[in-house]
């Protein structure tokens, strides 16, 4: 079996659940799997050349993948291109019942941005975790979920992830991990 990285960032803790499922998942299919949190910085998450497969997750905020994800990648983009990846992103835009696949096109975005194409991807809804975001935050977003149709009950956190659709996916990178099949390389 395979020797798996699965590196996140997460800001309130959704994209952290979500990325110790998958890593529970790959471990349930015979791999080894490493979980690192991305804001540990460059010089303290191993490089891909040490493992068979790498996944990343990142949430959105602000219309943005987190930085440490994004840093991450173009340090090792040349690797990344060489060997099977997947990659999640967890925003609310995913939490819409006609979301596609990329909801708002943000993992599109980096990864034209970038030139690199993971072989697995997926979109996901997070939370809203009312409870922990200060007050401004939490009236942002309460303003923002009230547009978007979702709750706006700020008296408890809400949890929107679709944890049916985290393990297929954490199925396909298994079986991406123990693929015998070449990796497209992208430029």
């Amino acid at each position: 079996m395979s020797r798996i990285l699965v590196l996140y960032a997460s800001h309130y803790g959704q994209t952290r659940k979500i990325a110790e499922r998958i890593a529970d998942r790959q471990r349930t299919h015979g791999h080894e799997v490493d979980l690192v949190d991305a804001k540990l910085g460059l010089r303290n998450t191993p490089a891909p050349a040490e493992y068979g497969m790498v996944v990343i997750g990142s949430r959105i905020e602000m219309g943005r993948h987190a930085v440490d994800v994004v840093a991450y990648i173009r340090a090792h983009l040349d690797a990344l291109r060489q060997m099977p990846t997947a990659f999640f992103s967890v925003s609310m835009a995913a939490a819409k019942p006609e979301a596609s696949s990329d909801p708002d096109g943000y993992m599109g975005t980096l990864f034209d941005e970038l030139a690199w194409h993971p072989g697995c991807v997926l979109a996901i809804a997070g939370g809203l975790p009312y409870r922990k975001y200060g007050w401004i935050m939490r009236f942002i977003m309460k303003r923002i979920s009230r547009s978007a149709g979702h709750t706006t009950d700020t008296s408890r956190n809400h949890e929107l992830t679709d944890w049916a659709r985290v393990d297929g996916f954490g199925d396909k990178i298994a079986a991406l991990a123990s693929s015998e099949e070449p990796v497209v390389r992208w430029m």
